[in-house]
């Protein structure tokens, strides 16, 4: 079953997460993750991302983008 509300919580808390981590505005690091196609990145992963810590969570997205990003520079 898919837990949407869940599922869009989640995505919030991870681009508050990497907003403060990198020290960006909300909508900059919303945007960042949209280009870079991290967005949907921790869509796919949410079930194993959301039972990890803060920190594993924005290097997995780091990762991601270092290894897969869809817009250009990461």
């Amino acid at each position: 079953m898919i837990d949407l509300k869940g599922e869009i919580w989640f995505l919030a808390s991870c681009v508050e997460l990497y907003k403060d981590e990198k020290g960006l505005s909300g909508q900059a690091a919303y945007n960042y993750l949209r280009k870079t196609g991290a967005l949907d990145f921790i869509i796919k992963c949410w079930d194993g991302l959301h039972t990890t810590s803060p920190l594993y969570v924005v290097d997995s997205i780091d990762e991601y983008i270092k290894n897969h990003a869809v817009g250009g520079e990461a």
